[in-house]
């Protein structure tokens, strides 16, 4: 068992040969950090009031609050998709779940004119609606850093951030690595709106985000080939879905614990919610699976089998 790779957690620290040119577009803003791209939208349009999901990151609401932004809150399906129709004139949040919520935000933009698209855990989706922002570390190895895509700039100046005191997980390759990603993660608790520092700048500019989309994509498809079946979600990926995790949902007991024994790690999102919902059932018993740059075909079936055993 110890000799076991591990399967899943934090990025350590990444270098390419192959840079890209990401910030060469004059039509992003560099934050650093997808929270602050979601209160530099609030800022910039004068929200007042925002339509949120119940079934994401804790720390949406609490930026929406810190601005004094009145929250209203909405359900979703097994599709990822609103259960409601909301007012046409509404600021409305939509999260593209997973990175497989393309064919989503798409029909969403064309219905609602104020859509603010969280791709936090879909970097590489264009931008659709009056807004879009990611969240760069959850698919490299950097410390924090946030692409935002906006139909308002704001004309303020805002400080730019270092970074260079939240690195110690990229740098550990040992098992403490994980514990100090969520020390990492908690110092961003109160962290204003700042530009993206210059550290995590050249870090995002030295991945090889073309390489790292195909890995994903191969080790996606390698899951869902096997795993469909199985599998109580039902999804049609979009040309534009390059996903974070493979979602997959089976009311299994114990079976998120077993892959743990297996060194297999897999998150859990988010708050917990009554299982009357959607959320709650999704929050119980769906295990965002890794697919990601740093495993090949031989991690995905060891994932299955681990699954199937």
């Amino acid at each position: 068992m110890d000799s076991l790779k591990e399967i899943g957690r934090c990025f350590a620290l990444e270098f390419s040969k192959n840079t890209n040119n990401i910030f060469v577009n004059n039509d992003i803003i560099a934050l650093n950090l997808a929270r602050s791209s979601l209160k530099y939208v609030i800022k910039a349009f004068e929200i007042k009031e925002i339509w949120l999901p119940y079934y994401t990151c804790p720390v949406v609401w609490q930026s929406v609050k810190k601005e004094n932004c009145k929250m209203k809150f909405y359900h979703i399906d097994k599709t990822f998709l609103p259960l409601i129709d909301f007012p046409k004139d509404d600021f409305v949040l939509y999260t593209n779940y997973f990175g497989i919520c393309a064919k989503n935000v798409k029909a969403l933009a064309k219905k609602y004119k104020n859509l603010i698209v969280d791709n936090a855990q879909a970097f590489y989706m264009p931008k659709y609606g009056i807004a879009s922002f990611n969240s760069i570390r959850k698919f490299f190895g950097v410390p924090d850093g946030s692409i935002l895509q906006c139909d308002k700039k704001l004309n303020e100046n805002f400080d730019i951030d270092k970074s260079f005191n939240r690195c110690s997980h990229l740098l550990n390759s040992n098992g403490s690595a994980y514990y100090e990603f969520w020390n990492n993660e908690l110092s961003l608790n109160d962290e204003p709106v700042k530009y993206m520092s210059k550290l995590t700048k050249f870090l995002t500019a030295a991945q090889d985000i073309d390489a790292a989309r195909k890995i994903r994509l191969d080790n996606f498809q390698i899951l869902h080939k096997e795993l469909a079946d199985s599998n109580e979600l039902e999804f049609e990926t979009d040309i534009d879905d390059v996903p974070m995790v493979y979602p997959y949902l089976n009311k299994v007991e114990g079976l998120k614990e077993y892959l743990l024994k297996n060194k297999i790690y897999v998150e859990t999102y988010w708050n917990k919610l009554s299982e009357n919902f959607t959320e709650g059932y999704f929050q119980k018993y769906l295990l965002p699976l890794p697919i990601d740059q740093r495993y090949d075909e031989q991690d995905m079936l060891r994932i299955v089998q681990a699954i199937k055993k």
